[in-house]
């Protein structure tokens, strides 16, 4: 087996029978969760791509790299900002730790090349054009003998370089019409061959491959020894697999072509490439050497062997014997055939589809060859290595190769191939960030930038920064909510948590490396603390006050705007205060006493019915309370004690005075929340609303709410709703308002359907109802800043963040007596 690899330059690679390849990455697209006519869409463009080459060959190939995780957490610290830089660092540094004591140094990557033979287009036959072949035809001679004399440079002429590069020019702009791709270079050529020849341990990023040119007037020199250097290894060839060893290590690789496809391959749900990423726990490589076949070649082909196949039918009818079920079945294919190709005018392909196995050792080459021949029988493919074509078959994986043997050929169309899901793979995320967890189907680490949205980021589909946590009690919303604001605030973000649970009460003793950081407002009805809450007090701009003490007195009284007799004279009464020099709700009460009318008496005594429950001081100031509530801390939690907050069922005219009071709070904190905005654009600001849905349900809350999302955008702050159902999330305009996306587990078939709308994924598909139905504690459907949707385990890595972020109630011991 020679080396077939002539020359590179950047894209392009020449083979030693003057055939020049253009190589290029398929930047992997996002297959989890597409609706089926989203995956037709993508099918047809590639049967598009794929059809539009009415000649010459395709090279196909699916590799496994690797991807450095230290690499990605270091990239991570560069993200950081603001006073807990050091502390960012040392979490960082501690999680990468754990995670290659988890994984290892590196993670496995697929990557997709796609290597198309460039055919130079018909040129005019001129005297010139002549002259020039033969100077090319001549100097080839020359560089053949001396290479048989010498063997030490390549040299290739200047003006074939020339030719072939105008044409990859057409090439490359064909297809990223419809594919986003990467055009290779020398890095991607040396990592793949090292690759081949058992290199591990090299993150793909890291890799640098050296290959020194001597450009002169008419010709390039390479030295033959540089285009061969990442093969070097010693390979030794047995019946069934090859030995490959390095200075370092020995690799057993053993390769599968496919003998037979019994069945039809049904698109969708025969995506190959994208299934055995998620199927096998070990990595492996594929190669498809495409060949082209013309139209009418094709159905010359065809025809032939339809007479062939009469011939053996006829046969049977004279020797008065019946034909076998496999020569009438072969009849009706290539009858259906015959007419494809007739109408369609598309050509047909000549595929030769080979599986890389490799191993560290012989037993588990055995495992993992057991384990990808069951896949591929599952679907319908029989493969079979062949004996003592091992070498051969490596040599298909090698850039502007041959195909190595005839016996293994399958005939497809083009259909065939597209519906191979070559490309496909589940993306989710950023390449660094936060790490919150990992992939489900990939195993692949999952990092999301909070604060991203906003900046416009290319291939986005949405600028929003507020999020959305949804799921049933218990499957792990609050916890993964806090992990995200907890990281959020290490990298430089500022947070308010709205906490009417009081959950969050401890988070200086279980959090200590940022405790000097943390400021809890535990907002309590002692004496000290009141009319802490009241609109005048609150807030800085006395308009906004006053518009603030309209809702919560409206929402209190039940007062609706539309009231033409009750309305006014609130309003009235509240405009006073607002226009005096001492401020607060218990002076609308006077003002209203002074007015001394039915109506006005009446209003008063309503408002006035509510100050002396325990907690509802908060909200009553009498005009002489300070502000002392201060958000300069990076992590600001406000708490209520004694919230009764209202069952998600209880509509809003079955609410008690508590739960009225509870609500208005809220709505107090979360109005004061929309100042916390305000404050330095440059610095990103979350408002992490727990238990949303109940003041999402009241006209003030509703209104709200939009207010925050909308100001968070244009202030550098995201909005976060934690809530049980995504009904609580109101209209399409404020989900069409968020970013991120969590949705944990749901059992009710009806809210599972809804979310899956909601994430803008098929909501009647089974597997996705099963999907979200079976996640487990921790485990969320997540939609990123791409509108990809897939399914994650939250991983907090360190034992302290299990604890502070564990909102389940203690678990009773029994002392022993």
């Amino acid at each position: 087996m020679t080396y077939p690899i002539k020359y590179i330059e950047n894209n392009l690679v020449w083979n030693h029978d003057g055939e020049c390849y253009a190589y290029y990455e398929l930047i992997p697209y996002n297959y989890s969760f597409l609706s089926p006519e989203q995956k037709f869409q993508v099918h047809d463009s590639f049967r598009q791509l794929i059809a539009q080459n009415r000649d010459g060959k395709i090279h196909a190939l699916q590799i496994s790299t690797e991807s450095s995780i230290r690499a990605a957490q270091e990239r991570s610290k560069q993200e950081v900002t603001g006073r807990l830089k050091e502390i960012a660092y040392e979490k960082i540094d501690q999680q990468t730790e754990a995670l290659v004591s988890m994984i290892g140094e590196n993670q496995v990557d697929y990557r997709f090349f796609l290597g198309f033979k460039l055919l130079l287009n018909e040129q005019e036959v001129t005297v010139k054009n002549i002259g020039k072949d033969m100077a090319n035809t001549f100097s080839d001679f020359v560089h053949e003998v001396n290479h048989k004399l010498m063997g030490d440079f390549v040299s290739m002429s200047n003006d074939e370089i020339g030719r072939f590069s105008k044409m990859e020019k057409l090439l490359e702009n064909k297809i990223s019409r419809r594919f986003k791709i990467r055009r290779l270079n020398k890095n991607d050529f040396g990592y793949l061959m090292e690759h081949l020849h058992g290199q591990s341990g090299t993150a793909y990023e890291d890799y640098e491959y050296s290959l020194p040119k001597k450009k002169l007037k008419g010709k390039t020199l390479v030295k033959r020894y540089d285009l061969i250097q990442p093969t070097r290894c010693l390979i030794e060839e047995n019946q069934r697999y090859l030995k490959i060893e390095q200075e370092d290590s020995t690799t057993y690789a053993a390769y599968f072509t496919i003998n037979s496809i019994v069945g039809e391959l049904d698109f969708p749900s025969s995506e190959i490439f994208y299934y055995q990423q998620q199927q096998f726990t070990f990595p492996i490589d594929t190669s498809m050497n495409v060949e082209i076949v013309a139209n009418k070649k094709a159905l010359t082909t065809v025809r032939n062997k339809k007479k062939e196949l009469k011939d053996l039918d006829n046969h049977a009818w004279e020797s008065d014997s019946e034909t076998s079920n496999n020569v009438m079945e072969a009849l009706d294919t290539v009858n259906e055939l015959e007419t494809n190709l007739d109408q369609s005018k598309e050509a047909m392909y000549k595929l030769s589809y080979v599986i890389r196995v490799s191993a560290p050792d012989l037993e588990e080459l055995k495992r993992r060859c057991n384990e990808v021949k069951d896949f591929y029988d599952d679907l319908s493919v029989k493969l079979v290595r062949p004996f003592g074509d091992m070498l051969g078959l490596h040599g298909e994986f090698f850039p502007a190769s041959k195909r190595y043997m005839n016996d293994y050929i399958q005939y497809v169309t083009s259909d065939f191939l597209a519906g191979l899901g070559f490309g496909a793979t589940q993306m989710l995320g950023e390449n660094e960030g936060i790490y919150v967890g990992y992939s489900l189907d990939t195993g692949r680490n999952v990092y999301l930038k909070p604060a991203l949205a906003s900046q416009g980021v290319k291939g986005s589909v949405t600028n929003a920064l507020a999020a959305a946590f949804v799921g049933s009690l218990g499957g792990g919303k609050s916890f993964s909510n806090n992990m995200i604001v907890y990281y959020s605030v290490l990298f430089g973000a500022q947070a308010v948590i709205v906490d009417p649970k009081a959950e969050r009460g401890n988070w200086k003793e279980t959090l200590p490396e940022i405790a000097e950081e943390i400021n809890i407002v535990n907002l309590t009805s002692e004496d000290r603390n009141k009319g802490l809450l009241d609109p005048y007090v609150i807030m800085k701009n006395p308009k906004d006050s006053e518009s603030l003490a309209i809702d919560i007195l409206t929402f209190l009284t039940g007062i609706s705007s539309r009231d033409g007799e009750r309305f006014p004279v609130l309003r009235k009464a509240i405009r006073a205060v607002t226009n005096s020099e001492e401020r607060g709700l218990l002076k609308v009460i006077e003002e209203l006493r002074v007015e001394n009318t039915p109506v006005s008496t009446s209003i008063a005594d309503h408002i006035e019915s509510f100050t002396d429950y325990d907690f509802a001081q908060l909200l009553f100031s009498n005009g002489e309370v300070t502000q002392s509530i201060s958000l300069e801390k990076q992590l600001n939690i406000i708490q209520v004690a004694d919230l009764v907050l209202p069952d998600k069922e209880t509509g809003f005219e079955e609410y008690t005075t508590m739960e009225l009071l509870s609500v208005a709070m809220l709505i107090v904190i979360s109005t004061f929340a929309l100042d916390f905005i305000h404050t330095d654009r440059s610095i990103f600001k979350i408002v992490d609303l727990d238990e949303a849905w109940s003041f999402l349900q009241v006209a003030q809350g509703k209104t709200l709410s939009m207010k925050l999302v909308r100001a968070g955008r244009a202030m550098n702050a995201g909005v976060y709703f934690v809530t049980q159902n995504t009904d609580d999330l109101l209209d399409e305009k404020l989900k069409n308002n968020l970013g991120l996306k969590f949705a944990f587990r749901s059992t009710d078939i009806n809210e599972i359907k809804k979310t899956l709308t909601f994430f803008g994924v098929d909501a009647e598909d089974e597997n996705n109802q099963k999907r979200l139905r079976n996640l487990e504690n921790g485990q969320c459907l997540i939609s990123d800043l791409y509108g990809r949707v897939g399914v994650i385990q939250f991983h907090p890595i360190f034992e302290d963040l299990l604890h502070a972020f564990d909102t389940r109630p203690p678990v009773r011991k029994e002392v022993e007596s």
